[in-house]
């Protein structure tokens, strides 16, 4: 096999030539990541993930940047409009990777037009659903690698699930059983029952394939033109020339409009004008100021194709062996011949050949002229009849469908008997059949490479990471730490995030914008994280230099601990005895007496409690609301020794640390206060409240609301008697941060 031909394509300043992970070239098992701290920096990092228009090319290697052009997915996507599926044929073995169902049972099919997104899935319209007056399209998602399995996840060659881990995969696992119910080849279309009308107004909830992701009902009826933008947005045209443009997501955005003519096959070219051919003149319309024209038959009428050098229009007139090169302003600059009276599909590839499909009128053959008009040759199609739609091949080869033979088949550009201008017109080099029935017609962008050939303003770099355990709380994604990274005006790097505890069900969760080094709060075994590059105006690119996935674990845990009455040593109601970490607890007890050396203590309704919010910190980013707590309490206490008796009214005190904002992020604050509510000395009282004070005793000294704070700690000690042998604390709370092992200076308040 030749060599791609990824040739003289739209540059973008930075970049050198085209890069595709070989994941989305020839399907391999690339599996997730794992770790819970990952820094992703040079190629071989870059490589475990999957590119999508950028590169870390020589001599700009360890950094992603734009390609020159977008590089499209290695299929081919053939709407089999009589049985109402949609095929999708591997280029480069023609194996057929599995048929879909074109809408739900009971609404209309007979899909004729496919095309395909930025992540390859494809977009199908069905130009038999026009109830209400409305039309529909429909679009099944692309998945690469995995094994099959039968439903327990046992490895089965016959099995009707995939299992991962995957290359590439944009199905969703709507049931959440951690597989792929998809289709296994040609012939094998799932059920879609759509029970009780559930689907009928759009969705996919009783679509059993789960690589079926879209079916939205949109304006057009009798839907034809479906023609994706470089925002991955699809226009949408139907019978009735009504357009809308639907989001990337597949939902309408409001945006409406019939202007009297187009509603056939279309596309957007590089400058994200909007082309719909046929009924009633060719729309030309530029989205952008939302001016439109109306061009007439001598403009072409039916086939639309974009030449990816110039961004230059070739259109086809049903009739008449004739087929026009239109500027992108919509200036006809010339018609020509191509070899027959009809035609229909036309495709334009990078080498400056163009090439036309002579249409379901009994034609055997495809045309093929060079775009300056030459006329090179008729490639014969052996075994094919009714040629309707053309396309290029990710290797820069021309696939033809042929209605009248049910099959597809493969055209070799370098290949056949040298026709006009020296070239050699090309000849078929792989058939493949599509089954009886099938009636493929398929004038569109059925590869991709139209929208591969807009000027591309963007480009991803995704990679899967496996946390280890359920439920893993993630919390930042930092990029561009390295002096290599930049972001030139008027370009960006969106970064966006998404988690699941199985690897499946990461398509089905949406993915959520992420600020550079900043915490957030996604909980899952999996997360995906996608950066999005797009350059300016000028085609100046951003550049990608590092980006590192770290879970939300915190480097250090609170710790805490209330203590009623402490005597020497004996210790009388206290609450989280362990002290590290911090747990809710609460102890109590209706009296107690204590005696140590020269001391005796008295003390009723006693009273330890302590608290921490989140209960459990493993499961939760830190927040401002987070905290530990603890207080002691007792109602009445008195103190004897000899002569000296100390009588003291309510105590309590309280200990907490609580997460706020600070330099850099959250930080540990703490606080302490305690107060006593009434105090005798020897039967006199003395006014005390909350404020610290020591009063000296003929035994020692009698110590009230103490505080002691250190970076790492508050203790508040409301009542302590201090003599020369024994000493007692009434009323103790403490409350702490505690760094983890390897995590020096850390805390529950930092990740």
């Amino acid at each position: 096999m030749r060599p791609p031909r990824h040739r003289a394509r739209a540059a973008l300043a930075i970049t050198t030539t085209s890069f595709l992970l070989t994941a989305l070239a020839v399907p391999a098992v690339a599996a997730p990541i794992s770790g819970t701290d990952v820094l992703y920096t040079l190629d071989a990092h870059f490589d475990s993930g999957t590119a999508q228009d950028v590169n870390h090319n020589a001599p700009n290697n360890d950094q992603l940047q734009l390609d020159r052009s977008t590089v499209f997915f290695p299929y081919v996507n053939v709407a089999a409009s009589a049985r109402g599926t949609m095929v999708r044929i591997d280029v480069n073995t023609g194996q057929v990777v599995g048929e879909w169902a074109s809408a739900p049972h009971g609404r209309g099919r007979n899909p004729s037009r496919t095309t395909v997104d930025k992540f390859g899935s494809t977009w199908l319209s069905n130009r038999d659903e026009g109830a209400g007056g409305r039309g529909s399209v429909t679009r099944v998602a692309v998945i690469q690698g995995g094994t099959r399995v039968d439903a327990g996840g046992t490895p089965d060659p016959a099995g009707d699930y995939l299992k991962g881990p995957f290359a590439y995969n944009k199905c969703v696992d709507r049931n959440q059983d951690g597989l792929i119910a998809t289709s296994r080849g040609l012939g094998d279309v799932r059920p879609w029952t759509n029970a009780g009308g559930a689907d009928d107004n759009g969705g996919v909830t009783t679509a059993a394939d789960e690589c079926v992701i879209n079916y939205s009902r949109v304006t057009g009826s009798n839907t034809r033109t479906v023609a994706v933008d470089s925002q991955n947005r699809l226009w949408t045209g139907g019978q009735d020339l009504d357009h809308e443009l639907l989001d990337a997501d597949g939902q309408s955005t409001g945006t409406q409009f019939n202007v009297g003519c187009g509603g056939y096959g279309g596309l957007i070219d590089k400058a994200g004008t909007l082309w719909s051919a046929r009924n009633f003149g060719t729309l030309r319309y530029d989205p952008a100021t939302t001016t439109h024209a109306c061009l007439n038959g001598t403009h072409g009428d039916y086939g639309l194709g974009m030449d990816p050098v110039t961004g230059e229009i070739w259109h086809t007139n049903f009739s008449g062996n004739r087929v026009a090169k239109l500027a992108p302003d919509g200036t006809l600059l010339g018609a020509f011949a191509h070899g027959s009276q009809n035609a229909q599909g036309v495709a334009v590839d990078s080498d400056g050949n163009v090439w036309v499909a002579h249409s379901l009128s009994g034609a055997t053959t495809v045309g093929h002229l060079r775009t300056d008009g030459t006329y090179v040759g008729n490639v014969p199609l052996p075994g094919g009849t009714g040629p309707t739609g053309v396309a290029i091949d990710s290797n820069g080869k021309v696939w033809v469908t042929n209605i009248s033979t049910n099959n597809a088949q493969r055209i070799d550009p370098d290949a056949g008997p040298v026709g006009g201008g020296g070239h050699t017109v090309g000849a078929v080099d792989l058939t493949v059949d599509l089954g009886a029935g099938a009636g493929p017609y398929n004038y569109s962008d059925m590869t991709g490479s139209v929208l591969g050939e807009i000027t591309a303003p963007q480009g991803t770099w995704s990679v899967v990471q496996d946390g280890g355990t359920n439920g893993r709380p993630w919390g930042t994604v930092t990029w561009n730490t390295e002096a290599q990274g930049s972001v030139p005006q008027g370009t960006s790097i969106v970064v966006e995030a998404r988690t699941s505890d199985t690897e499946a069900g990461l398509a089905g969760e949406s993915f959520t914008a992420v600020t550079n080094g900043v915490t957030f709060a996604k909980t899952g075994r999996y997360i995906e994280v996608r950066a999005t590059l797009t350059a300016n105006a000028a085609g100046d690119s951003p550049v990608l230099s590092d980006l590192r996935i770290k879970t939300s674990e915190r480097t250090g845990v609170f710790s805490c601990q209330a203590t009623a009455l402490n005597l020497a040593g004996i210790v009388s109601t206290r609450a989280n005895p362990q002290d590290v970490p911090c747990v809710d607890d609460h102890e109590t007890l209706a009296n107690v007496q204590l005696n140590a050396g020269i001391l005796t203590v008295r003390a009723t309704a006693l009273d330890a409690r302590t608290d921490q919010s989140p209960d459990d910190l493993t499961g939760t980013a830190p927040a401002t609301t987070d905290l530990a707590t603890a207080r002691a309490r007792i109602e009445q206490t008195r103190v004897t020794s000899g002569l000296l008796t100390i009588e003291i009214g309510v105590i309590e005190s309280n200990a907490s640390v609580t997460c706020v904002a600070g330099p850099g992020g959250l930080v540990p604050q703490f606080a302490g206060s305690s107060t006593i509510a009434s105090l005798k000395v020897n039967g006199l009282s003395v006014a005390v409240g909350s404020a610290p004070l020591t009063i000296p005793l003929v035994i020692g000294s009698l110590r009230l609301n103490s505080t002691t704070t250190t970076a790492t700690s508050v203790v508040q000690q409301a009542v302590v008697v201090d003599t020369l042998l024994t000493d007692v604390v009434i009323g103790e709370a403490k409350a702490n941060v505690e760094a983890k092992p390897g995590h020096p200076g850390g805390s529950p308040c930092k990740v």
